[in-house]
């Protein structure tokens, strides 16, 4: 089988971005590696207090309802029920995915829940040269009454390693992450095999081989924001789009089984 998908790749030509499949081509069968959701947060209302002065509200109505209410900052006042999704990565550590339709809005927290820490990523719509493109901002919170003191911070851990994500049998990816803010990821089978591109990063550190991975692609209108486990050789992540070719909002959740293909040092001098 990888010998196979080696003599393959070494067979694959340039693919101009004219013929790239639609996101949502690429898109199907991404569910194939997903972890199983968790009931954790049903029945709880925690206050969320963000660093640029929001106090949210989320009350955890279901398993799958969510509603929010901005209690104070901007928009104060603000409500609205959403339905989401928890996966509990590691032991007291969750990914909480929403989608806010009303605001064209793609919501993750990554939140430990030992001590209330969360990073929270807010992706969205802008206009940029008459094109619909998007943007992700990134916000730390604390859930109120709890100690908080370990936040997710910003970091360059997985710079340097090639990453193997297989979304499901026939899907997929590698990645090479090159530095701080610049990785580069390649389609070894699936929709879009054959095709490859370089893209603006960055990496949070959560715990032992454990990351957030977010990227922001060239080409297309696509935010990634990916919760990397090294220890597990998982992956849980979603993807919020603007599907140029059928003009609409493409989001999902997605899971992989990872291996790390190879790990990069360079020498400390050109002596060596």
């Amino acid at each position: 089988m990888t010998y196979q998908i080696e003599e393959e790749m070494k067979a694959q030509v340039y693919i101009p971005t004219a013929d790239w499949p639609t996101l949502g081509e690429m898109a199907e069968g991404f569910e194939g590696h997903k972890y199983v959701s968790t009931d954790f947060l049903s029945g709880k209302t925690v206050n969320i207090r963000f660093e640029n002065g929001w106090l949210i509200e989320h009350r955890f109505e279901s398993s799958t309802a969510l509603n929010w209410k901005i209690l104070e900052g901007e928009g104060a006042g603000l409500s609205a029920t959403e339905t989401y999704e928890a996966i509990e990565v590691r032991p007291g550590i969750l990914f909480v995915e929403f989608l806010k339709p009303a605001h064209q809005e793609s919501a993750t927290l990554i939140w430990k829940v030992e001590t209330g820490d969360i990073l929270a990523a807010v992706s969205s719509f802008h206009e940029q040269a008459g094109e619909k493109r998007t943007q992700t901002g990134f916000a730390a919170a604390v859930v109120d009454g709890m100690p908080g003191g370990s936040p997710i911070r910003k970091s360059s851990s997985l710079a340097g390693k090639r990453v193997l994500y297989r979304y499901s049998e026939d899907d997929w990816y590698e990645h090479v992450y090159f530095s701080a803010e610049t990785m580069a990821w390649n389609c070894v089978n699936g929709a879009e095999k054959g095709i490859a591109d370089v893209e603006k990063c960055a990496y949070y550190d959560v715990a032992d081989d454990l990351y957030v991975l977010f990227w922001t692609e060239t080409v297309m209108p696509v935010e990634s924001v990916v919760v990397v486990d090294l220890k597990q050789m998982r992956s849980i992540g979603r993807f919020f789009c603007w599907d140029p070719k059928p003009a609409q909002l493409l989001h999902l959740t997605f899971g992989s089984k990872a291996t790390l293909l190879n790990e990069t040092h360079y020498p400390k001098s050109f002596e060596e």
